[in-house]
């Protein structure tokens, strides 16, 4: 009788199992990898913080803030091991996982000297609606098309918004980290993203996050006058800064609105170009 319980249950619920048991075959039969650690560690982010998690690169899992544009990746290794000495403890680590990672996002910059900081300060242009519901302050400075520039401190893992606490520790003020900021990134282009140009298209697309911050360097907007004269820029999405000759601004204007409306990360739907060393609109 036993035996014919068994099978019914087995086909209402549609698993293949080996033998029978009333064991519940959905939980995990032996210690957790540390994929699967990471996978529970990034879902615990989720449920026990306000912050976003998911997997990551190898063992790290990405954390964002809703209220910031701060992201960081965290390393799993060392929860792993506590876990792996005493996997009873699991839920107990990865409530210290969360809390750690709560506490590196609150941190930020603090901490963080300007001499350490000052080679990774990095601008990034965004739309002035991109800033609605950030809640940390950050330094920012306006740009033409109702943009706006802000400063982060870039590593490998981590980008953190400088805030103007920030500023005000290290007693500098926005146009000397805006002037930092720029030739970071210049001298960063210049070393690994030169300028492309395909007959009278020129501009750059390398896909690192900062393709349209490009545009308000003054001197990669030289590069671009020396390649193809008085220009036409757009830069509708985060990864894509395009320029062509100023007569050609008509047949650009429909595809830079469409990319805008569609593109992830969008930018400008507006076409600028330069007039006396100032960046203005093109109406």
């Amino acid at each position: 009788m036993r035996a014919v319980l068994c099978r019914v249950a087995l086909l209402a619920a549609l698993a293949v199992v080996s033998g029978c048991s009333d064991k519940n075959q959905s939980q995990p039969t032996g210690p957790l990898t540390i994929d699967e650690f990471r996978d529970k560690a990034a879902a615990a982010v989720i449920t026990g913080s306000d912050l976003d998690g998911k997997p990551g690169f190898g063992h790290q899992v990405d954390v964002a803030s809703p209220t910031s544009l701060n992201t960081f990746s965290e390393n799993v290794g060392s929860s792993y091991a506590e876990y792996k000495k005493n996997p009873d403890r699991l839920d107990a680590v990865l409530k210290e996982f969360v809390a750690d990672v709560k506490a590196r996002m609150a941190r930020g910059n603090k901490g963080e000297a300007f001499a350490d900081a000052r080679g990774h300060i990095l601008p990034i242009l965004k739309p002035k609606e991109a800033f609605r519901h950030v809640t940390d302050d950050p330094v920012t400075t306006t740009f033409p098309g109702d943009l706006r520039v802000a400063f982060a401190v870039q590593r490998a893992d981590s980008f953190t918004l400088v805030s103007e606490n920030d500023l005000s520790r290290w007693h500098r003020a926005a146009a000397d980290l805006e002037k930092l900021a720029r030739g970071n990134l210049l001298r960063e282009t210049n070393r690994e993203q030169p300028l492309r140009c395909e007959k009278t298209l020129c501009g750059w697309a390398s896909g690192d996050g900062y393709d349209a911050t490009r545009f308000i360097v003054p001197e990669l907007r030289a590069q671009i006058v020396r390649k193809i004269g008085r220009a036409v820029y757009a830069v509708p999405i985060e990864n894509v800064y395009v320029a062509l000759p100023i007569k050609y601004a008509s047949r650009i204007r429909a595809k830079v609105e469409r990319d805008f409306v569609t593109g992830t990360n969008p930018v400008s739907r507006d076409l600028f170009v330069e007039r006396g060393g100032t960046v203005v609109v093109l109406k």
